[in-house]
Formats: C-alpha cells, structure tokens, sequence
C-alpha cells in the first residue's frame, strides 16, 4: 500500500527532498574543492608554512570568522572525510542520499 498520507507526504517533498539536496550539495561541493586544491600543490605549501596566520580576505572588517591557514587544511580534512564517508560500501550513503535528491549541484 503505498503512502499516500497528506502530511506525510508533505514532509518528504518539503522536508526529506531538502535535506537530501543539501547533503548532495555538501558533497558535491567538498568533491569540487579538494580537486581544485590537490590539483594546486602551491596551496598546501602556502596554507602549511602559515598555519597561525590569518587568510586576508576581508573578513576582519566584514564580521565573518576569521580563517587562519590551519582552519583551511582542518576543512580539507573535513572534506577528504566527508567523500571517503560517502563513499565507502559501495557508496552505501550517497545511494540513500541519490534517492531523494533532485537539486544537489556544487555551490562551487
């Protein structure tokens, strides 16, 4: 029988098809970023001899959180973690999140 209930089906269409979107996205995007940055090795050299330095791009003055070299690699990682996650048994959880998503594009 299938599920047919108005609330129900309210919440997978407003609710489940979103966040299937986002974790998509989410990968998507850390897929996009770890290409650009492992295909640009000057980038790990900067970011690794200035860990304790802040990257200047304007957010001292613009009320975002500053970013120091180390939060780059430590969001790196972040990303290396998020694809092997998504990826592991056979891509076990991208498969669940691909059954729901319809709009989950890179942000980059």
């Amino acid at each position: 029988m299938p599920i047919d209930n108005p609330q129900a089906v309210r919440f997978c269409n407003e609710q489940i098809r979103i966040l299937a979107d986002a974790l998509l996205s989410a990968l998507r995007t850390a897929e996009a970023v770890r290409e650009f940055y492992y295909a640009h090795p000057e980038l790990e050299t900067l970011f690794h001899q200035n860990v304790s330095e802040f990257v200047e791009d304007g957010s001292a003055t613009d009320g975002r959180p500053r970013m120091t070299g180390n939060d780059v690699l430590a969001l790196i990682t972040r990303a290396d973690e998020l694809v092997a996650d998504y990826q592991a048994n056979s891509n076990a959880k991208l498969n669940t999140v691909l059954r729901a998503a319809v709009n989950g594009q890179s942000r980059v």
